[in-house]
Formats: structure tokens, sequence, C-alpha cells
């Protein structure tokens, strides 16, 4: 797995900040946050079944990095994908700060933007990165479910994390 691909673990976290800035009805809001919450923590615990419970009961659900062949299409590649992500970092050291955002609903249908600064860790190295993430949810019954999950990270001399660290 790519550092880039890593970072989906943490990016389908926290978005909720996105959300909270829209035109979006409030109980809506604090839905999609909770939702956040219960798949950060899920990450944050390696417990892919409760990732997953986040994700929509759909055949199509879609995870995607950055770079090739960061693309995870139906339930069995996100699992995997995931599965791989949390070899990466540590259980209970992931922290993640979602900032600048947008997002908008309409129906059954919620879509975000936000940019996000991550910290983990694995052993002794300690890492913080930012990334942008994209997603779209579903209205599921009477909860909202991730349909699809977009992450982007840039790779490179940090001067992206320095122009949009929280202030």
């Amino acid at each position: 797995m790519t550092t880039r691909a890593a970072i989906a673990l943490a990016l389908v976290t926290s978005i909720s900040a996105g959300v909270a800035q829209a035109e979006v009805a409030q109980p809506t809001i604090d839905a999609v946050s909770t939702l956040w919450q219960t798949q950060h923590k899920a990450l944050d615990a390696h417990d892919i079944d409760g990732v997953m419970a986040t994700y929509a009961d759909s055949d199509d659900i879609m995870l995607m990095g950055t770079g090739p062949g960061e693309h995870w299409v139906g339930k069995a590649e996100v699992r995997d994908a995931y599965a791989h992500f949390v070899e990466n970092f540590d259980a209970n050291t992931m922290e993640v700060q979602c900032g600048e955002g947008a997002g908008s609903s309409r129906g059954d249908v919620v879509w975000l933007t936000a940019v996000c600064h991550f910290s983990d860790q694995q052993k002794d190295v300690k890492r913080k990165y930012v990334a942008n993430l994209s997603a779209v949810l579903l209205k599921e019954g009477s909860g909202w479910r991730f349909h699809t999950i977009h992450f982007s990270h840039l790779i490179g001399s940090g001067e992206a994390e320095q122009q949009n660290a929280p202030k």
C-alpha cells in the first residue's frame, strides 16, 4: 500500500465540518457528523466491521485515492483496502481535524468536501499529513451511510501542509 492509500483510512473520518457549512437541515448535519465519528472510532480501533457498517448496503460502494490502483469498488474490495490501511498505523493513535469544506443535500443524497489534518503513529514513528476528501452519502431507512469516498493527498515538499495548517 502506498502512503496515499494509507491516508484513506484516516480520511474517511471527520468531514462533518464541510456539511455543517452548507445549507443542510440540522438533523442531517448531526446524523452525518455522528456517522463520521462512528467511522473514525472504528478506523482508529482497527475495527473493519465497524468501518463497513458505515457504508451503504449496496454492491457498488466505492473508495478512491489519488494514484493508479487506488480505486476499490464493492464491499469485498473496500473491506480489503481498509484491512491493508490499518497495517500502516497503530490502533488508537489517529487524530483528525477537518476545516475548510462544503456540502449540500438533495433528497436522500448528501455530498461534501473537506480539508483534513491527520496525525497517527506506527511504533515510535509519528506522522502528520493533510488530505482533501469528498464523499457521497445515501439515506438508508432513518440514517445516512457512505456510498463513495474519495481522498487526495499531495506527496512532496510539505508546503501544502504548512499553507493549510490549522490556526
